[in-house]
C-alpha cells in the first residue's frame, strides 16, 4: 500500500512538472516584441464621424443601422423629437446598437427666428423625450439647417449640450447621384472630419456602403462624435 501511494505521489509531481514546462514553452513561443510599438500613434489613429440628421426614419434608419453593423462602424444620429414620438422603438434600436444619439430639436425649426424661451423649449423638450425613451441624456446638439446665434449656443450649453456642426456636407438633401455624394465626401475628408448626411435619403443609403469601404481603405476608423472628441474608437 505504501509503495502504491508513493508511486501515485511521484506520478502527480511528474505531471505537474511536465505541464509547467509545456506552459513555459508555449508562453515563450507566443511572446511578441512590442519594443517598436508606437502606442501614441495607435491611440491617434485617423478617424471620422458619420452623422445622420432628421431621423428616426420609418424605413431607412433600420437599414442604416444594418449597414453600419455589417461594416463594424459607428455613427451619431441627430434625431427630431416629433419623429422620436412617432418611432420610439427606432430610437431604442439606435441606442442598443452602440451608436450615439444627438439632439436636433423637437420640431426642426430655424432657431434664429425664435425667442430665447422658444429655443429653450425646442431643445429641452427633445432632450426630455430622448431621456424617457433611452434613459440617456444627449451630449451633443445640432441646430436645424446649421442656423444658430449666440442665444442658441448659450441656451444649449446651459442645458448641458455641446453644439456640433460639421466639416463636410454630402448635400444629400438635394437628392444628387450616389457618385456625387461619394466624391464630395472622399475628396474633402481628413482626420477628425464630421460628415453630414440625412436619415431619409435613398441616395445616402446607397452611397453609405461605398463611403464606409473607401474611408476604411484610406485608413479611417468610423466613430461616434464622443469617440472623435476623446481621440478615437473605444476598441
Amino acid at each position: 500500500m505504501t509503495k502504491n501511494i508513493l508511486r501515485l505521489v511521484l506520478g502527480v509531481v511528474f505531471l505537474v512538472i511536465l505541464l509547467q514546462v509545456q506552459m513555459s514553452s508555449f508562453s515563450t513561443a507566443g511572446t511578441t516584441d512590442f519594443s517598436n510599438f508606437n502606442f501614441k500613434e495607435y491611440l491617434n489613429k485617423p478617424c471620422v464621424a458619420l452623422t445622420f440628421d432628421d431621423g428616426p426614419h420609418q424605413i431607412f434608419t433600420q437599414e442604416i443601422l444594418a449597414i453600419l453593423k455589417a461594416a463594424g462602424a459607428k455613427a451619431t444620429f441627430f434625431v427630431v423629437g416629433k419623429q422620436v414620438k412617432l418611432f420610439p422603438d427606432l430610437l431604442k434600436d439606435i441606442a442598443a446598437s452602440g451608436n450615439e444619439i444627438g439632439n436636433h430639436t423637437y420640431h426642426h425649426l430655424n432657431l434664429t427666428t425664435l425667442s430665447p424661451q422658444e429655443v429653450q423649449e425646442e431643445i429641452k423638450s427633445n432632450e426630455v423625450l430622448i431621456k424617457q425613451v433611452t434613459g440617456m441624456d444627449p451630449r451633443y446638439f445640432r441646430p436645424p439647417g446649421g442656423h444658430y446665434n449666440a442665444n442658441v449656443v448659450d441656451i444649449a450649453r446651459e442645458d448641458g449640450e455641446d453644439m456640433a456642426l460639421w466639416s463636410i456636407t454630402s448635400n444629400d438633401t438635394d437628392r444628387p447621384t450616389v457618385d456625387y455624394i461619394c466624391k464630395r465626401v472622399l475628396l474633402n475628408v481628413e482626420n477628425k472630419s464630421i460628415i453630414l448626411m440625412h436619415s431619409g435619403v435613398q441616395q445616402t443609403l446607397e452611397a453609405l456602403p461605398i463611403l464606409i469601404r473607401e474611408l476604411k481603405k484610406k485608413g479611417f476608423s468610423l466613430v461616434t462624435l464622443s469617440e472623435l472628441d476623446e481621440g478615437g474608437p473605444k476598441s
